[in-house]
């Protein structure tokens, strides 16, 4: 079994986010990398986990109309 790591270029990328946004979570501890020598290398299965673990599937509760809101409801 064969296991690539690739680049944050790579992973933001994958993830469709920004270098900027990757390199945030990575410096805040939020994000799983590994750090080789100066190297900064991700787990591609790794980071799919990861987003997946950040699923907002709560309700949104509708918006208030704004007779509502005068009413107090």
């Amino acid at each position: 079994m064969e296991q690539k790591f690739i680049s944050a270029k790579e992973a933001a990328k994958l993830l469709g986010l920004s270098r900027s946004t990757i390199d945030r979570n990575v410096r805040a501890g939020l994000m799983p990398s590994y750090l080789v020598g100066d190297r900064r290398l991700f787990d591609p299965e790794e980071l799919v986990e990861w987003v997946k673990s950040h699923r907002n599937d709560k309700p949104k509760k509708p918006a208030k109309s704004k007779s509502e809101k005068k009413r107090g409801k």
